[in-house]
C-alpha cells in the first residue's frame, strides 16, 4: 500500500494561477472542494495509509493533520517554489477530447471553472505520520476560460487521457464560450 488515486468532478474556487509560477512563493495554485463521497473515502484511506506507514517506521511521532477542512476544502499550490522546499510538479491538464491546453488558455482560466480531478494521497513520516496529497491532472469540463499542457512526473498526457476518457464540455480547438451569468443588485444613485 503506497498510495491511492481518486478522480472526481470538482469546481476550481478562489484565486487561479495555472499558466506559470510568480507572485511572494513563486508558485502556482488553485483551490477545490473534495464532493462528500470522495471525501469519506479519502479520508478512510488516510486512517489505512497512516497505520501502514506506521507499521513501517518505529519511530515515536505525532500523527499530523488532513490537509484538508471538515468540509473537504483545500488549497492547491505547486511548482518550482521559493527555493526552501523541493518543485511540487505540476499537473496534467486536458480539455475534454484529452489533447493538452496550451499555456495562453490556462492564463484565461478562472474561478468557476469545472474539472474532473485526479487526486494522489500518499504517506509519510517526515516530523510526523501523515499523508501528502497531489494533483496529478485536471481535465476542463466547463471553462470559466482556459488554454495550457503541463507533465506530471511519469505519468503522460495520454495516461491521464485514458484515466477520464472523453466527456461532452470544453475542447480547445473549438470552444463555445458563453456569457457568465452576473447576479444583479439593486443600486441607488446618490
Amino acid at each position: 500500500m503506497a498510495s491511492n488515486r481518486y478522480t472526481f468532478t470538482t469546481t476550481l474556487i478562489g484565486f487561479v494561477r495555472l499558466d506559470e509560477d510568480g507572485g511572494k512563493f513563486n508558485n502556482r495554485g488553485f483551490s477545490f472542494n473534495i464532493p462528500d463521497d470522495a471525501l469519506k473515502t479519502i479520508e478512510a484511506d488516510r486512517l489505512n495509509l497512516i497505520a501502514w506507514i506506521k507499521s513501517k517506521e518505529n519511530k515515536r511521532m505525532a500523527e499530523g493533520f488532513p490537509r484538508w477542512t471538515e468540509q473537504g476544502f483545500i488549497k492547491y499550490s505547486y511548482g518550482q517554489g521559493d527555493g526552501e522546499r523541493k518543485p511540487i510538479p505540476e499537473p496534467i491538464i486536458i480539455d475534454t477530447n484529452g489533447d493538452p491546453v496550451e499555456k495562453e488558455v490556462l492564463a484565461t482560466v478562472r474561478e468557476g471553472t469545472k474539472v474532473n480531478m485526479i487526486l494522489q494521497q500518499k504517506p509519510y513520516a517526515y516530523g510526523s505520520y501523515n499523508t501528502s496529497i497531489r494533483v496529478i491532472g485536471l481535465q476542463i469540463v466547463e471553462l470559466n476560460t482556459v488554454n495550457g499542457a503541463v507533465d506530471s512526473g511519469s505519468m503522460s498526457v495520454e495516461d491521464v487521457s485514458a484515466m477520464f476518457g472523453t466527456v461532452d464540455g470544453f475542447k480547445a480547438d473549438s470552444p463555445a464560450v458563453r456569457p457568465a451569468a452576473v447576479a444583479t443588485e439593486d443600486s441607488y444613485d446618490f
